[in-house]
C-alpha cells in the first residue's frame, strides 16, 4: 500500500473518530455542539469550557449564564487584547446567539470560566453544565474534559 493511501486511510479514520466523540445537545432552535472543558492543571482550581452554539430560529437568543455544581463560581468571559495585554472580561449581559447564526466559545475568545472547582477535572471525564438561555430556557449538557495543551501537565 502506498504512503498516500495509508495517510488517506488515517485521515478518514481520524475524521470518523472525531465525529464519534463529538456530542450535540438540542433545545428548540438551539443546538450546542461538542461542549468540552480543559483539564485542571497542577493545583489550579480554575478551568474553562467551550462549545459552539447555533440558532436555527428566526429570532436571536442569548446565553445568559451557565450553572454547574462542580465549581463555586461560573461566569461568561471573553479574552481580549487591550493595549498589548490579554485580559479576561466578564460578560454580565451574556452572549448573543443571532438568528440563523452561531456563537463559538473557544480558547482565547468567548468562554465559560469555571472558578473554585470542587475537584480536579481529569481528561476523559464529563462535566455536567446547564446553559441558561433567555428564550430557550435551561439546557443541560455534558462537556467532555479534553487533554492538557502541549507543555502543560494536567492534575494527577
Amino acid at each position: 500500500m502506498s504512503l498516500r493511501k495509508v495517510l488517506m486511510a488515517l485521515a478518514a479514520l481520524s475524521a470518523l473518530t472525531t465525529a464519534a466523540i463529538a456530542e450535540e445537545f438540542k433545545s428548540g432552535t438551539i443546538t450546542i455542539d461538542h461542549p468540552w472543558a480543559r483539564p485542571s492543571i497542577g493545583e489550579a482550581t480554575n478551568s474553562a469550557a467551550y462549545m459552539k452554539i447555533e440558532n436555527s430560529g428566526d429570532a436571536p437568543d442569548r446565553l445568559l449564564a451557565v450553572k454547574t455544581d462542580a465549581a463555586g463560581n461560573v461566569m461568561l468571559h471573553e479574552s481580549r487584547m487591550e493595549m498589548g495585554v490579554m485580559k479576561m472580561v466578564h460578560l454580565p449581559n451574556g452572549v448573543e446567539i443571532p438568528a440563523h447564526g452561531s456563537a463559538e466559545l473557544k480558547p482565547l475568545g468567548l468562554h465559560v470560566m469555571l472558578m473554585g472547582l470542587k475537584k480536579p477535572l481529569k481528561a476523559g471525564a464529563t462535566l455536567p453544565l446547564t446553559l441558561v438561555f433567555q428564550k430557550a430556557g435551561e439546557v443541560p449538557v455534558k462537556a467532555t474534559v479534553g487533554k492538557a495543551a502541549p507543555g502543560m501537565h494536567e492534575h494527577k
